[in-house]
């Protein structure tokens, strides 16, 4: 049950670091205004930064390496990115490999493979890694928060800790609670958590002797939706649409059938005589109006007449769906179009929409077969109403 939290946690914080890196590689790619000669591309191997900085500075390459003294941001990304030593403001980085060795930065966000703080974060710490450990000589200043398949914290935590991951480990200081979401969670003899523990897994945690705890141990137990009731919700919603939808089309036949009685033993008398041709021209009109549409909505000025095109089409499309059930219907009764009443004309149309619908149901071949008589339809239909508008 709480692994499926776990996984939302870490590619929440795993899209964070992918979108992190990103926009370090467009950064470090692009020219920026006020950024030091010391701003590397992509295109470098090796980037190194050494000296004393006072404005942003955007890195990137295979290996990174920072050794500077920097009193504004440092955005950095690579394969290997490595703080050794440096002083910096904030530390926005993303890479496979990423280690802090000593140094100091106020705020750091970090992504990676294998993440490791081994200085000094002054405020808070947001990690994100595969493996997360903050080393012994770690000291976060403030909170940290933090995600992964491991994560051990080895140094101390000014503030508060919160966590998820498979397993986490916690042998150092934390001044703050502890609010923890894992499959293990391990506090070793060493540990020191001043405030709360709380957890949030199945299992309880695993507390070695000699660990101190200030306050409270509490379980919080994970909400987890009842996916039976949601999956029924969506069945019924299903169910509902399809049902409103089917009634709405048979009564849109209905309707049409009884206005344009005359139009419709017409193009049924057309769709009899000539199948091929009308399934022929009905194809044809379809992909050269819906083209024609297409092109018209590039431009703002035909977007009017690409609408009106649309909804011209979509009218005769329901003039053939009522011509090709009609046809349908008729075939089964055997009958001619003129030699039936009123009645009859909407009865033998719906039983044909019916049955065309339920051929679309067949799986891959009944929806090519529908459409294919839909297109037939659609064709008759636009050959009378063509001969009608000549006509009149």
């Amino acid at each position: 049950m709480a692994s499926a939290q776990y996984a939302r946690v870490a590619l929440k914080a795993h899209l964070r670091a992918l979108v992190g890196l990103g926009l370090g590689i467009l950064l470090a790619g692009s020219p920026v205004p006020h950024a030091s000669a010391q701003t590397k591309d992509v295109g470098q191997e090796t980037v190194t930064l050494e000296g004393s900085y006072s404005d942003v500075q955007f890195l990137a390459g295979r290996s990174v390496t920072i050794k500077a003294n920097v009193t504004d941001d440092v955005f950095a990304a690579g394969r290997d990115v490595t703080l050794d030593n440096a002083t910096v403001r904030n530390a926005i980085v993303a890479g496979y490999d990423v280690e802090q060795r000593g140094g100091r930065a106020s705020d750091m966000i970090v992504a990676g493979a294998n993440v490791t703080v081994g200085g000094v974060v002054e405020d808070d710490l947001v990690a994100a890694g595969r493996s997360l450990r903050v080393a012994s000589g770690g000291q976060i200043g403030g909170d940290v928060r933090a995600a992964g398949e491991t994560i051990e914290m080895e140094g101390r935590v000014g503030g508060s800790l919160r966590a998820a991951a498979r397993r986490i480990t916690i042998s150092g200081d934390v001044d703050g609670k502890a609010d923890l979401i894992a499959e293990r969670i391990v506090i070793g003899p060493n540990a020191r958590i001043a405030g709360d523990l709380i957890y949030r897994g199945a299992a309880e945690p695993e507390i070695a002797d000699g660990a101190r705890i200030g306050g409270e141990i509490r379980h919080v137990e994970i909400e987890v939706p009842d996916l039976r009731s949601i999956g029924l919700a969506i069945v019924g919603i299903g169910i509902f649409i399809a049902v409103s939808w089917t009634i709405a089309t048979l009564l849109l036949v209905a309707v049409v059938q009884l206005a344009f009685p005359g139009f419709m033993a017409d193009a049924v008398t057309g769709l009899r005589d000539h199948p091929w041709s009308n399934l022929g021209r009905g194809i044809a009109i379809l992909l050269v109006g819906l083209a024609v549409a297409g092109l018209l909505f590039v431009s703002i000025i035909g977007i009017p007449l690409g609408g009106a095109l649309m909804i011209a089409i979509a009218a005769t499309v329901l003039l053939g769906t009522v011509t090709i059930g009609y046809f349908i219907g008729l075939f089964v009764r055997r009958r001619g179009p003129r030699e039936v009443g009123r009645a009859g004309r909407v009865g033998w149309a719906l039983l044909g929409v019916v049955i065309l619908g339920l051929v679309a149901l067949v799986p891959f071949v009944g929806g090519i077969v529908a459409g294919l008589a839909v297109a037939a339809g659609f064709g008759a239909a636009s050959t009378e109403l063509w001969w009608r508008l000549r006509a009149a």
